[in-house]
């Protein structure tokens, strides 16, 4: 039972990109948007955006399609965005 099931691997180039995402100065709202690429088992890096609201991130969002979200404020966290519904 010590083994850990892991699921899909983060892309390296996306693991540094959201470390340096996590501890940036800037004050405007930015956010990571992550999807699992099936073929691979790999979350990777879909989109990125600074300088935008939350409502203005929820609508660049597909209603039916799972992503992950990383925003400065989500300190340690990355959670499961909203649907445009």
């Amino acid at each position: 039972m010590s083994d850990s099931l892991v699921v899909c691997v983060v892309d390296p180039e996306l693991k540094e990109k959201l470390r340096k995402f996590r501890f940036r100065k800037e004050k405007d709202y930015a956010a990571i948007i992550m999807t699992v690429d099936k073929d691979q088992q790999m979350v990777v890096l879909e989109n990125e955006f600074q300088n935008i609201s939350p409502e203005e991130l929820k609508m660049e969002l597909p209603e039916r399609q799972p992503r992950f979200a990383e925003d400065p404020t989500c300190r340690g966290a990355t959670k499961p965005i909203l649907h445009n519904y």
